[in-house]
């Protein structure tokens, strides 16, 4: 009876030992996801920005339909 015991028990405490290894490795693997998405976010909306920088500088600021206001300048 006493070896059943020390088998449940060695048993039981490998399964609950992976398992707690599986929720903190997962715990780990979300957190480096969570900061990679922020990076990622980040860069694209410098990226935005730099492209609307760079849009604004190449379009002309009077409409095309309107040619006087191009040549006044």
């Amino acid at each position: 009876m006493t070896l059943l015991t020390i088998i449940a028990s060695i048993i039981t405490g490998i399964v609950v030992g992976g398992w707690l290894a599986m929720v903190a490795a997962s715990a780990a693997i979300s957190r480096s996801q969570q900061h990679m998405e922020k990076r990622v976010r980040y860069w694209q909306a410098r990226a935005r920005e730099a492209h609307a920088a760079d849009q604004a500088e190449l379009q002309p600021a009077a409409p095309d339909y309107w040619p006087q206001a191009l040549a006044d300048r």
